[in-house]
Protein backbone atom coordinates (compact mmCIF):
# COMPACT_ATOMS: atom_id res chain seq x y z
CA UNK A 1 0.00 0.00 0.00
CA UNK A 2 1.31 3.46 -0.87
CA UNK A 3 1.30 6.59 1.29
CA UNK A 4 -1.29 8.15 -1.00
CA UNK A 5 -3.74 5.37 -0.19
CA UNK A 6 -3.54 5.84 3.58
CA UNK A 7 -6.29 8.44 3.54
CA UNK A 8 -8.65 5.82 2.18
CA UNK A 9 -7.88 3.27 4.89
CA UNK A 10 -9.41 2.68 8.27
CA UNK A 11 -6.05 2.46 10.01
CA UNK A 12 -5.96 4.23 13.33
CA UNK A 13 -2.17 3.79 13.58
CA UNK A 14 0.39 2.94 10.93
CA UNK A 15 4.06 3.24 9.92
CA UNK A 16 5.22 4.99 6.78
CA UNK A 17 8.49 3.97 5.09
CA UNK A 18 10.09 6.38 2.63
CA UNK A 19 11.89 4.24 0.07
CA UNK A 20 13.41 7.30 -1.60
CA UNK A 21 15.10 8.15 1.69
CA UNK A 22 16.69 4.72 1.75
CA UNK A 23 17.85 5.10 -1.84
CA UNK A 24 19.43 8.45 -0.95
CA UNK A 25 21.06 6.95 2.15
CA UNK A 26 22.68 4.23 0.05
CA UNK A 27 24.15 6.90 -2.22
CA UNK A 28 25.51 8.78 0.81
CA UNK A 29 27.01 5.61 2.30
CA UNK A 30 28.72 4.70 -0.95
CA UNK A 31 30.20 8.17 -1.10
CA UNK A 32 31.48 7.89 2.47
CA UNK A 33 32.97 4.47 1.75
CA UNK A 34 34.90 5.95 -1.15
CA UNK A 35 36.14 8.84 1.02
CA UNK A 36 37.25 6.43 3.73
CA UNK A 37 39.22 4.44 1.13
CA UNK A 38 37.32 1.21 1.47
CA UNK A 39 39.05 0.14 -1.70
CA UNK A 40 40.59 -3.17 -2.62
CA UNK A 41 43.92 -3.59 -0.82
CA UNK A 42 46.97 -4.66 -2.80
CA UNK A 43 46.46 -8.32 -1.93
CA UNK A 44 43.18 -8.34 -3.85
CA UNK A 45 43.92 -6.32 -6.92
CA UNK A 46 43.39 -8.08 -10.18
CA UNK A 47 41.12 -10.73 -8.70
CA UNK A 48 37.91 -10.54 -10.73
CA UNK A 49 35.92 -12.50 -8.17
CA UNK A 50 35.90 -9.58 -5.76
CA UNK A 51 33.04 -7.13 -5.46
CA UNK A 52 33.38 -3.47 -6.21
CA UNK A 53 33.82 -1.96 -2.74
CA UNK A 54 31.05 0.50 -3.56
CA UNK A 55 28.67 -2.48 -3.52
CA UNK A 56 27.52 -2.92 0.03
CA UNK A 57 26.74 -5.80 2.33
CA UNK A 58 23.35 -4.44 3.39
CA UNK A 59 22.13 -5.60 6.79
CA UNK A 60 18.38 -6.20 6.50
CA UNK A 61 17.88 -8.58 9.42
CA UNK A 62 15.02 -8.18 11.93
CA UNK A 63 12.65 -7.31 9.11
CA UNK A 64 15.02 -4.56 7.98
CA UNK A 65 15.08 -3.04 11.46
CA UNK A 66 11.30 -2.83 11.41
CA UNK A 67 11.13 -1.16 8.00
CA UNK A 68 9.92 -4.18 6.02
CA UNK A 69 12.50 -6.62 4.69
CA UNK A 70 10.73 -7.58 1.46
CA UNK A 71 10.26 -4.05 0.20
CA UNK A 72 13.72 -2.91 1.29
CA UNK A 73 15.36 -5.97 -0.25
CA UNK A 74 13.62 -5.38 -3.57
CA UNK A 75 14.72 -1.75 -3.63
CA UNK A 76 18.33 -2.64 -2.81
CA UNK A 77 18.33 -5.53 -5.28
CA UNK A 78 17.30 -3.08 -8.00
CA UNK A 79 20.20 -0.84 -6.90
CA UNK A 80 22.70 -3.67 -7.49
CA UNK A 81 23.67 -4.11 -3.85
CA UNK A 82 26.41 -6.73 -3.65
CA UNK A 83 25.32 -8.75 -0.62
CA UNK A 84 22.51 -9.03 1.89
CA UNK A 85 22.94 -10.00 5.53
CA UNK A 86 20.06 -11.51 7.52
CA UNK A 87 19.72 -13.31 10.83
CA UNK A 88 18.77 -16.85 9.87
CA UNK A 89 17.49 -19.30 7.29
CA UNK A 90 13.89 -18.13 7.69
CA UNK A 91 14.80 -14.65 6.48
CA UNK A 92 17.10 -16.08 3.83
CA UNK A 93 14.34 -18.34 2.50
CA UNK A 94 12.00 -15.36 2.29
CA UNK A 95 14.44 -13.52 0.03
CA UNK A 96 14.89 -16.53 -2.23
CA UNK A 97 11.12 -16.96 -2.51
CA UNK A 98 10.96 -13.34 -3.71
CA UNK A 99 13.38 -14.14 -6.51
CA UNK A 100 16.33 -12.34 -4.92
CA UNK A 101 19.49 -13.93 -6.36
CA UNK A 102 22.00 -11.74 -4.50
CA UNK A 103 24.32 -13.61 -2.09
CA UNK A 104 22.70 -13.81 1.35
CA UNK A 105 24.90 -14.07 4.45
CA UNK A 106 23.40 -15.63 7.58
CA UNK A 107 24.75 -13.84 10.64
CA UNK A 108 23.51 -16.30 13.24
CA UNK A 109 25.26 -19.58 13.86
CA UNK A 110 23.06 -22.00 11.96
CA UNK A 111 21.90 -25.27 13.51
CA UNK A 112 22.78 -28.67 12.08
CA UNK A 113 19.19 -29.16 10.98
CA UNK A 114 19.47 -26.04 8.78
CA UNK A 115 22.16 -27.56 6.55
CA UNK A 116 19.84 -28.90 3.84
CA UNK A 117 17.97 -25.62 3.51
CA UNK A 118 21.20 -23.65 3.31
CA UNK A 119 22.52 -25.81 0.47
CA UNK A 120 19.21 -26.04 -1.37
CA UNK A 121 18.68 -22.26 -1.29
CA UNK A 122 22.34 -21.37 -1.92
CA UNK A 123 22.63 -19.30 1.25
CA UNK A 124 25.98 -18.30 2.77
CA UNK A 125 26.24 -19.49 6.38
CA UNK A 126 28.51 -18.24 9.11
CA UNK A 127 30.48 -21.33 10.17
CA UNK A 128 31.64 -21.49 13.78
CA UNK A 129 32.09 -25.21 14.48
CA UNK A 130 33.79 -28.08 12.71
CA UNK A 131 30.73 -30.30 13.28
CA UNK A 132 28.58 -27.89 11.30
CA UNK A 133 31.22 -27.60 8.56
CA UNK A 134 31.47 -31.38 8.30
CA UNK A 135 27.72 -31.87 7.88
CA UNK A 136 27.45 -28.95 5.46
CA UNK A 137 30.27 -30.38 3.37
CA UNK A 138 28.76 -33.87 3.30
CA UNK A 139 25.33 -32.66 2.18
CA UNK A 140 26.79 -30.35 -0.48
CA UNK A 141 28.90 -33.23 -1.78
CA UNK A 142 25.77 -35.30 -2.49
CA UNK A 143 24.64 -32.67 -4.99
CA UNK A 144 28.11 -31.74 -6.22
CA UNK A 145 27.71 -28.18 -4.95
CA UNK A 146 30.26 -25.77 -3.56
CA UNK A 147 29.04 -23.61 -0.70
CA UNK A 148 30.48 -20.23 0.19
CA UNK A 149 30.94 -19.71 3.92
CA UNK A 150 32.03 -16.84 6.16
CA UNK A 151 33.73 -17.07 9.55
CA UNK A 152 32.92 -14.72 12.43
CA UNK A 153 36.07 -13.89 14.40
CA UNK A 154 35.50 -12.83 18.01
CA UNK A 155 37.98 -10.05 18.70
CA UNK A 156 36.13 -8.81 21.75
CA UNK A 157 32.36 -9.00 21.25
CA UNK A 158 32.08 -12.10 23.43
CA UNK A 159 28.93 -13.32 21.69
CA UNK A 160 29.17 -15.39 18.51
CA UNK A 161 32.47 -16.09 16.85
CA UNK A 162 35.69 -18.09 17.00
CA UNK A 163 38.17 -16.42 19.36
CA UNK A 164 40.84 -14.65 17.32
CA UNK A 165 43.61 -16.62 19.08
CA UNK A 166 42.04 -19.89 17.89
CA UNK A 167 40.86 -18.74 14.47
CA UNK A 168 43.95 -19.56 12.43
CA UNK A 169 43.82 -23.29 13.15
CA UNK A 170 40.04 -23.31 12.72
CA UNK A 171 40.23 -21.70 9.29
CA UNK A 172 43.05 -24.02 8.20
CA UNK A 173 40.72 -26.93 8.92
CA UNK A 174 37.88 -25.33 6.95
CA UNK A 175 40.13 -25.09 3.91
CA UNK A 176 40.40 -28.89 3.92
CA UNK A 177 36.68 -29.42 3.20
CA UNK A 178 36.30 -30.10 -0.51
CA UNK A 179 32.86 -28.52 -0.97
CA UNK A 180 33.35 -25.40 1.15
CA UNK A 181 34.84 -22.12 -0.04
CA UNK A 182 35.92 -19.80 2.74
CA UNK A 183 34.69 -16.69 1.00
CA UNK A 184 34.63 -14.22 3.88
CA UNK A 185 35.93 -13.42 7.32
CA UNK A 186 34.51 -10.78 9.63
CA UNK A 187 34.38 -9.38 13.13
CA UNK A 188 32.02 -7.18 15.11
CA UNK A 189 32.54 -4.09 17.28
CA UNK A 190 30.82 -3.97 20.68
CA UNK A 191 32.00 -0.46 21.62
CA UNK A 192 32.93 1.42 18.45
CA UNK A 193 30.94 4.42 19.64
CA UNK A 194 32.36 4.50 23.17
CA UNK A 195 35.82 2.92 23.30
CA UNK A 196 38.09 3.87 20.42
CA UNK A 197 41.17 2.24 21.91
CA UNK A 198 39.41 -1.12 22.36
CA UNK A 199 38.03 -0.97 18.82
CA UNK A 200 41.42 -0.21 17.33
CA UNK A 201 42.83 -3.17 19.25
CA UNK A 202 40.10 -5.35 17.71
CA UNK A 203 41.12 -4.17 14.26
CA UNK A 204 44.75 -4.98 15.04
CA UNK A 205 43.87 -8.54 16.14
CA UNK A 206 41.78 -8.96 13.01
CA UNK A 207 44.48 -7.53 10.73
CA UNK A 208 47.16 -9.81 12.15
CA UNK A 209 44.97 -12.84 11.58
CA UNK A 210 44.37 -11.87 7.94
CA UNK A 211 48.11 -11.27 7.40
CA UNK A 212 49.05 -14.62 8.96
CA UNK A 213 46.54 -16.45 6.77
CA UNK A 214 47.76 -14.63 3.65
CA UNK A 215 51.37 -15.67 4.34
CA UNK A 216 50.27 -19.30 4.31
CA UNK A 217 48.42 -18.89 1.03
CA UNK A 218 45.01 -18.98 2.72
CA UNK A 219 43.70 -15.83 1.07
CA UNK A 220 40.07 -15.14 2.00
CA UNK A 221 38.48 -12.85 -0.58
CA UNK A 222 36.13 -10.79 1.57
CA UNK A 223 37.17 -9.13 4.82
CA UNK A 224 34.60 -7.03 6.66
CA UNK A 225 34.06 -5.30 9.96
CA UNK A 226 32.67 -1.92 8.95
CA UNK A 227 29.20 -1.74 10.42
CA UNK A 228 27.62 1.73 10.51
CA UNK A 229 29.78 2.99 13.37
CA UNK A 230 32.87 1.30 12.01
CA UNK A 231 32.36 2.89 8.60
CA UNK A 232 31.68 6.36 9.96
CA UNK A 233 34.27 6.38 12.71
CA UNK A 234 37.28 4.31 11.61
CA UNK A 235 39.52 4.12 8.56
CA UNK A 236 41.35 0.97 7.58
CA UNK A 237 43.31 -0.26 4.61
CA UNK A 238 42.53 -3.97 4.65
CA UNK A 239 38.73 -4.26 4.69
CA UNK A 240 36.95 -4.53 1.36
CA UNK A 241 33.23 -4.72 2.15
CA UNK A 242 31.16 -2.03 3.81
CA UNK A 243 28.48 -3.48 6.12
CA UNK A 244 25.92 -0.78 6.99
CA UNK A 245 22.72 -1.46 8.86
CA UNK A 246 21.52 1.48 10.90
CA UNK A 247 22.63 4.11 8.38
CA UNK A 248 20.62 2.52 5.58
CA UNK A 249 17.51 3.56 7.45
CA UNK A 250 18.64 7.14 8.06
CA UNK A 251 19.81 6.76 11.65
CA UNK A 252 23.22 7.85 12.88
CA UNK A 253 25.45 5.55 14.93
CA UNK A 254 26.72 8.70 16.64
CA UNK A 255 25.43 12.28 16.45
CA UNK A 256 28.99 13.48 15.78
CA UNK A 257 28.66 12.32 12.17
CA UNK A 258 25.67 14.47 11.25
CA UNK A 259 27.92 17.18 9.85
CA UNK A 260 29.89 14.91 7.52
CA UNK A 261 27.10 12.59 6.42
CA UNK A 262 23.56 13.55 5.46
CA UNK A 263 21.05 10.77 6.09
CA UNK A 264 17.27 10.80 5.87
CA UNK A 265 15.18 8.87 8.42
CA UNK A 266 12.99 6.48 6.44
CA UNK A 267 10.49 5.49 9.12
CA UNK A 268 7.68 7.63 10.50
CA UNK A 269 4.74 6.52 12.63
CA UNK A 270 1.30 8.08 12.47
CA UNK A 271 -1.94 7.72 14.36
CA UNK A 272 -5.25 9.51 14.74
CA UNK A 273 -7.23 11.29 17.40
CA UNK A 274 -10.16 9.05 18.37
CA UNK A 275 -11.72 11.18 21.13
CA UNK A 276 -11.52 14.72 22.55
CA UNK A 277 -12.73 16.03 25.90
CA UNK A 278 -12.26 18.93 28.30
CA UNK A 279 -11.03 18.18 31.78
CA UNK A 280 -11.06 20.39 34.86
CA UNK A 281 -8.19 21.20 37.20
CA UNK A 282 -7.70 18.35 39.67
CA UNK A 283 -8.92 15.56 37.37
CA UNK A 284 -6.65 12.53 36.85
CA UNK A 285 -5.72 10.70 33.65
CA UNK A 286 -5.01 7.02 32.97
CA UNK A 287 -4.04 4.11 35.22
CA UNK A 288 -2.51 4.86 38.58
CA UNK A 289 -3.56 8.52 38.42
CA UNK A 290 0.05 9.53 37.76
CA UNK A 291 -1.12 12.71 36.04
CA UNK A 292 -3.32 15.25 37.84
CA UNK A 293 -4.38 18.30 35.85
CA UNK A 294 -3.00 21.53 37.30
CA UNK A 295 -5.35 23.60 35.16
CA UNK A 296 -8.40 23.27 32.93
CA UNK A 297 -7.32 21.72 29.64
CA UNK A 298 -8.40 19.92 26.47
CA UNK A 299 -7.11 16.40 25.95
CA UNK A 300 -7.28 13.90 23.11
CA UNK A 301 -7.11 10.13 23.11
CA UNK A 302 -4.73 8.85 20.42
CA UNK A 303 -4.74 5.31 19.07
CA UNK A 304 -1.22 4.11 19.91
CA UNK A 305 0.09 2.06 22.84
CA UNK A 306 2.60 -0.49 24.00
CA UNK A 307 0.88 -3.20 21.96
CA UNK A 308 1.91 -1.17 18.90
CA UNK A 309 5.50 -0.90 20.12
CA UNK A 310 5.18 2.52 21.81
CA UNK A 311 7.09 2.01 25.07
CA UNK A 312 5.16 2.25 28.32
CA UNK A 313 8.21 3.90 29.88
CA UNK A 314 7.32 7.03 27.84
CA UNK A 315 4.40 7.67 30.21
CA UNK A 316 4.34 11.37 31.21
CA UNK A 317 7.60 11.94 29.28
CA UNK A 318 7.15 12.04 25.52
CA UNK A 319 5.40 14.26 22.99
CA UNK A 320 3.43 13.66 19.80
CA UNK A 321 2.90 16.16 16.99
CA UNK A 322 -0.49 17.46 15.89
CA UNK A 323 -0.56 20.22 13.27
CA UNK A 324 3.10 20.89 14.04
CA UNK A 325 2.43 21.40 17.77
CA UNK A 326 4.29 19.31 20.36
CA UNK A 327 1.63 17.73 22.57
CA UNK A 328 2.72 16.12 25.88
CA UNK A 329 1.68 12.55 26.65
CA UNK A 330 -0.35 12.66 29.88
CA UNK A 331 -0.45 9.74 32.28
CA UNK A 332 0.41 6.13 31.67
CA UNK A 333 0.76 4.73 28.13
CA UNK A 334 -1.84 1.97 27.89
CA UNK A 335 -2.06 -1.08 25.65
CA UNK A 336 -3.53 0.70 22.63
CA UNK A 337 -4.11 4.33 23.61
CA UNK A 338 -2.42 7.42 25.01
CA UNK A 339 -3.92 10.70 26.18
CA UNK A 340 -2.26 13.93 25.04
CA UNK A 341 -2.68 17.62 25.79
CA UNK A 342 -4.20 19.42 22.77
CA UNK A 343 -5.00 22.68 24.53
CA UNK A 344 -2.63 24.60 22.22
CA UNK A 345 -3.62 22.82 19.00
CA UNK A 346 -5.79 24.93 16.70
CA UNK A 347 -9.16 23.21 16.12
CA UNK A 348 -8.26 19.58 16.94
CA UNK A 349 -10.76 17.08 15.58
CA UNK A 350 -11.54 13.41 15.87
CA UNK A 351 -9.74 11.75 12.97
CA UNK A 352 -6.94 14.33 12.87
CA UNK A 353 -3.53 12.85 12.06
CA UNK A 354 -0.99 12.51 14.86
CA UNK A 355 2.74 12.07 14.28
CA UNK A 356 4.23 9.68 16.83
CA UNK A 357 7.64 9.44 15.17
CA UNK A 358 8.80 11.74 12.39
CA UNK A 359 8.26 15.26 11.12
CA UNK A 360 5.15 17.46 11.10
CA UNK A 361 5.69 20.86 9.52
CA UNK A 362 8.99 22.05 11.01
CA UNK A 363 8.81 19.99 14.19
CA UNK A 364 10.35 16.55 14.69
CA UNK A 365 10.03 13.67 17.13
CA UNK A 366 13.08 11.52 16.38
CA UNK A 367 13.95 7.94 17.23
CA UNK A 368 16.90 9.35 19.18
CA UNK A 369 14.55 11.47 21.29
CA UNK A 370 12.26 8.55 22.11
CA UNK A 371 15.27 6.32 22.80
CA UNK A 372 16.78 8.76 25.30
CA UNK A 373 13.44 9.12 27.10
CA UNK A 374 13.12 5.32 27.17
CA UNK A 375 16.71 4.75 28.32
CA UNK A 376 17.35 2.55 25.31
CA UNK A 377 18.77 2.81 21.78
CA UNK A 378 17.15 3.96 18.56
CA UNK A 379 17.51 0.43 17.13
CA UNK A 380 14.90 -0.77 19.61
CA UNK A 381 12.53 2.12 18.92
CA UNK A 382 12.34 1.57 15.15
CA UNK A 383 12.27 -2.22 15.41
CA UNK A 384 9.42 -2.13 17.95
CA UNK A 385 7.29 0.49 16.22
CA UNK A 386 8.01 -0.72 12.69
CA UNK A 387 7.33 -4.39 13.36
CA UNK A 388 3.99 -3.94 15.11
CA UNK A 389 2.13 -1.61 12.76
CA UNK A 390 0.81 -1.92 9.22
CA UNK A 391 3.27 -0.25 6.85
CA UNK A 392 2.63 2.24 4.11
CA UNK A 393 5.47 2.52 1.57
CA UNK A 394 6.31 5.76 -0.17
CA UNK A 395 7.79 4.65 -3.48
CA UNK A 396 11.26 5.67 -4.53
Amino acid sequence: MTAKEVHDTEYSAWAEVDLKAIRDNVTAIRRLAAQNKFALPTRYKGKKTLADPARLLAVIKADAYGHGMKEIAQLLFDMDIGFFAVSDTTEGACLRQMGITTPVLLFESALLENVEQIVDLDLTPTVLTIDFARKLNAYAKKFKKRINVHVNIDTGMGRLGVWHEEAEDFIKTLFTFSQLTVQGIYTHFPAADSDEQFTKQQLEYFYQLVVNLDRQGLVIPYVHAANSMGLAGYKTDFLNIVRPGLMLYGLYPDERFKKRLKLKPALSVKSRIVYIKDIKKGRSISYGRSFIAKKDMTVATVSIGYYDGYPRVLSNKSHVLIKGVRCPVLGVVTMDQVVVDVTDVPSPKVGSQVTILGKDKNTVVSADELAKLSDTIHYEIVCSLGNHLPRIFKKA
